[in-house]
């Protein structure tokens, strides 16, 4: 018996069987990747939800629009760019002071500010990333605020009560994306990360966008901000130099951090 795949590598055979197939079954690929009925189910729900498929009796077929970005587990994501990541999570720290209230939310890049908040006195960091609230364990002096809601076991993260976030004004929030375009906005592949995004957007005196430069051109499923609602973005020296101009000449301040090279 085949060996079985971890949960994204799964998600992507299936994802690349519907391509060649246009439709599958439960029971076929419960077979061919060497799990159980159960487990296919679930897979293809969770994929229904990000809009990638369309379940059926029995089995799922091709979305009748091209699908979007696929997901990956939070590790997954966590390891790509991570140069562009580290550098952007340092120049984001930059904006921060002591005795803020700041947001993070789920993303990697987020994740990737965390070490740089640490040396920071009475911080308050209002999250609904398990993995970024882990971070903070053993650092008393900054307060981590949760909401309630389900687990997101992709991004390791709580969605889903959006009444449920502190009532708090926040100094300043730090919201990675999955898509960025002056057509379509800032966009997620998940309409409950969206959700929370745009509730602490609103609680946010000042909101920054923070995205590597794979995510210019992109388009995930879910706006969570307008492009004209930008105010600022932090990305790098390897976006593209015509779409960062498009929004600063929309009165968009968009960083763009050198990389570190290898």
């Amino acid at each position: 018996m085949a060996e079985p795949l971890f949960l994204e590598e799964r998600r992507r055979n299936i994802l690349e069987l519907l391509k060649q197939h246009g439709r599958v079954s439960v029971n076929a690929l419960s077979d061919a990747l060497s799990v159980s009925t159960v487990t296919i189910r679930q897979d293809l729900r969770a994929l229904e939800e990000e809009g990638l498929l369309e379940r059926t009796y029995g089995g799922a077929v091709l979305r009748s629009t091209p699908p979007p970005i696929a997901e990956l587990s939070f590790e997954t994501r966590r390891e790509k760019l991570h140069a562009e990541k580290d550098a952007i999570g340092r120049a984001a720290a930059a904006l921060v002071q002591d005795g803020y209230a700041i947001a993070l939310d789920a993303s990697t890049t987020s994740y990737a500010i965390t070490p740089y908040l640490k040396r920071f006195d009475s911080l308050t960091v209002v999250t609904n990333s398990l993995i970024i609230a882990q971070a903070f364990l053993h650092t008393p002096r900054i307060q981590v605020l949760l909401p309630a809601g389900r687990l997101r076991r992709d991004s390791v993260s709580i969605n889903g009560m959006v009444d449920t976030l502190p009532t708090i004004n926040l100094n300043i929030g730090f919201f990675g994306a999955r898509g960025v375009t002056w057509e379509a906005g800032i966009t997620e592949i998940s309409h409950d990360e969206a959700e929370i995004k745009r509730t602490l957007i609103r609680r946010c005196i000042q909101p920054v966008i923070v995205v590597d430069s794979s995510k210019w051109g992109q388009i995930a499923p879910y706006t969570y901000q307008d492009a004209r609602d930008v105010a600022r973005i932090i990305t790098t020296d390897n976006a593209p130099g015509e779409m960062v101009d498009q929004f600063r000449a929309a009165g968009t301040v968009v960083d763009c951090v050198s990389v570190e090279r290898p």
